[in-house]
């Protein structure tokens, strides 16, 4: 039988929601380089002229937040469905919530609910703030980008995706913790013993917050780069 999709797909997926980066950081660089000012003053100080224009219509980083925010939106989506994965022993094959005593303790039962949770927030603030618009200047401002709107939801968008993204760090770490003293790839034992020297395994119930805080914290500071 085939993988799920959620796995199968990782590289369709992962490459579309990185193009996205590349388009925003085009579009961010061209605006940053360019005039947005209205009215301009073109010519010389001899000759010069007045022109009425557009330049300062946010829509193009508007647009690129928006497109970038789906698919930041879709990442974490992906990965929310492939954490499930882990939890459920009926496809994982590993003990049910990823705990060794599972009727006495939930283990990472909430972790899963917290990024399904999360994801389900994305849904909202991945909705095009493009789309919408208000009148503004008596008529004159009738159709605005709320680029600003964008920019602000996408930022929210992004940190809720590093939490996903930790959790999913979490549960791989502690699905791999159950395959011991099975053999595992340089680089996937790197970032699983990387994680282990702030975030003991998981053997009782314990408190959340500071794992998932910490998993971020090393996404973070590794982002770009193999942990070394």
């Amino acid at each position: 039988t085939q993988d799920a999709l959620s796995l199968r797909s990782m590289p369709q997926v992962h490459g579309a929601c990185r193009d996205q980066f590349s388009h925003a950081q085009t579009q961010i660089n061209i605006e940053l380089n360019a005039c947005t000012d209205n009215p301009l003053i073109l010519g010389t100080l001899e000759q010069w002229r007045v022109v009425s224009q557009a330049h300062p219509h946010g829509e193009s980083v508007a647009m690129a937040c928006d497109l970038l925010a789906i698919a930041m939106a879709e990442l974490g989506a992906i990965a929310e469905r492939r954490l499930d994965r882990l939890v459920n022993p009926l496809v994982s094959g590993l003990p049910a919530f990823l705990v060794a005593r599972p009727g006495v303790n939930s283990g990472m039962m909430i972790a899963q609910y917290v990024a399904a949770s999360l994801c389900a927030e994305n849904k909202q603030l991945a909705q095009p703030a493009v789309l919408d618009n208000f009148v503004t200047s008596a008529l004159q401002e009738d159709h605005l980008s709320l680029g600003t709107s964008a920019a602000l939801k996408l930022q929210r968008l992004l940190g809720n995706l590093y939490q996903i993204l930790g959790i999913e760090y979490l549960l791989a770490a502690q699905g791999l913790d159950f395959h011991e003293p099975q053999t595992l790839a340089a680089g996937t034992r790197r970032a699983r013993d990387l994680l282990r020297q702030s975030v003991p395994g998981w053997e009782e119930d314990r408190w959340l917050a500071p794992d998932i805080a910490s998993a971020v914290a090393i996404l973070k500071r590794n982002a770009g780069h193999a942990p070394a």
